[in-house]
């Protein structure tokens, strides 16, 4: 019975500290939207988005032992993008729109499909094999 609780509590936690990690790589690439070189636009938050977000879902689920672990990420990782990108009553704006805006939230909404493709898609039935008498 202990080792059940243990076996829960660590699948638990893997869940929160992937939502963690989710929330704190939003946050890193939203900031990273205005990224500019020499004036020219470097969609650097929607590569990072884009590999961070199959990542992490794959990271969840490894943790947690469970293919919802995935939907944990996306759901932390859209509640601070979609956040940041509202404006506030005053007007300001973390993720503007713009190439570097748009990229970040198609990379990383292709991302989070990818993942999700991956770990809720379909998978065919395996036919059960007949007996070896049965094959000659």
């Amino acid at each position: 019975m202990r080792a059940r609780g243990l076996e829960t509590a660590v699948r638990v936690g893997g869940a929160v500290v992937a939502a963690a990690a989710a929330v704190l790589a939003a946050l890193i690439e939203s900031f990273l939207v205005p990224t500019y070189w020499g004036g020219i636009a470097i969609p650097l938050a929607g590569a990072f988005a884009f590999a961070g977000n199959w990542s992490l879902a794959a990271l969840a689920v490894w943790w947690t032992g469970s293919r919802w672990g995935a939907l944990v990420t996306s759901l932390a990782w859209f509640g601070v993008v979609l956040t940041a990108s509202m404006p506030t009553s005053a007007g300001s704006l973390v993720i503007s729109s713009g190439f570097n805006g748009y990229a970040l939230l198609l990379a990383g909404t292709a991302g989070i499909a990818v993942a999700l493709w991956r770990y809720f898609r379909p998978r065919p039935q395996q036919a059960p094999s007949a007996p070896k008498e049965s094959r000659q």
